[in-house]
């Protein structure tokens, strides 16, 4: 992709959303940037998205790391492991058509799931159902925090953000590794990530300055429309 100064300038403001979302309720950064990343080039989607992700998880675990609840996580870890591998063989099969197709639906499928708001139990079985969802969906689309957040909705919000970090950091490591093996990562990855820098930092800085003024369910319902209308266009691009 060759980048101009409106691309890049695009690319920083739709990261600056996403990291503040994140930085706010602990995911957001794929819901709200895949769609429209993908929209300005599919090669910004997967591995530049996640290994943003990434980079936002690391300085958000160093910020909440003592409200970590690691018990309840790691079976969702195991389950994500598995997801990103079953992922990483999708990623290899597909075409370019076939590829924008499995990421409208799944951005599809992932609104619809938070749509739902059923209250699921909080154990074993579901965090690892949980967090292969999230595995899967997160690798191929980058959009992996609907299925881990509607399980943790209902819980304290500086656990919810310190547990959907520590499973998302595990996950975007795994992720990252996959991607690598069958070579969804270049050069050009590394070239994307370093545009989007800023717009990373004073997403992250604003969201630790305004944490107690913006109401997180807000954020959530405007993250599902938005992804829903900008997956509906890709959907329509993949069949044309």
């Amino acid at each position: 992709m060759e980048y101009t100064l409106l691309s890049i300038l695009l690319i920083n403001v739709i990261v600056l959303i996403g990291s503040l979302l994140q930085g706010l309720i602990g995911y957001g950064v794929g819901m709200f940037c895949a769609p429209l990343l993908f929209l300005i080039s599919p090669t910004l989607v997967p591995a530049p998205l996640i290994l943003i992700s990434t980079i936002i998880t690391v300085v958000m675990m160093m910020r909440d790391r003592e409200h970590l609840q690691f018990k309840q996580v790691s079976w969702a870890m195991t389950g994500g492991f598995f997801g990103v591998l079953a992922a990483g063989l999708v990623l290899k099969v597909t075409s370019k058509e076939q590829f924008e197709l499995v990421f409208a639906l799944l951005i599809l499928f992932a609104v619809f799931i938070s749509i739902l708001g059923f209250i699921p139990k909080v154990n074993n079985k579901t965090n690892t159902i949980a967090g292969f969802t999230s595995g899967l969906m997160g690798t191929i689309t980058a959009v992996g925090g609907p299925p881990m957040a509607l399980l943790y909705q209902h819980g304290d919000i500086k656990n919810i953000k310190a547990n959907l970090t520590a499973f998302f950091l595990f996950l975007n490591i795994v992720a990252l590794s996959t991607l690598a093996l069958v070579g969804q990562i270049t050069s050009n990855t590394f070239i994307a990530v370093a545009i989007a820098l800023p717009g990373i930092a004073i997403g992250f800085y604003i969201s630790s300055k305004a944490h107690h003024i913006i109401k997180p369910h807000l954020i959530r319902k405007w993250i599902l429309t938005l992804s829903a209308i900008t997956a509906i266009i890709a959907l329509v691009r993949a069949v044309s």
